[in-house]
């Protein structure tokens, strides 16, 4: 009974944190930090990371220009 509670409240939380909305906010915190720095391997990986937001979610986050 007790491993079969544990299975399911671990499965809630694993599709909590790697949920759309999950790694949205993610996503917009990482922005924020580029905008700060304007770091180019920043925005490599960010733009790597909102391509694979919009494949995944169906989002229409834009992606930035590293130029």
């Amino acid at each position: 009974m007790i491993c079969g509670v544990v299975i399911i409240a671990s499965l809630l939380l694993y599709q909590n944190f790697y949920s759309c909305s999950a790694k949205q906010f993610a996503i917009i915190d990482e922005i924020v930090d580029y905008e700060k720095t304007l770091d180019p391997n920043t925005c490599i990986s960010l733009s790597e990371k909102i391509t694979e937001l919009n494949y995944e979610c169906s989002y229409d986050f834009e992606i930035p220009d590293c130029g």
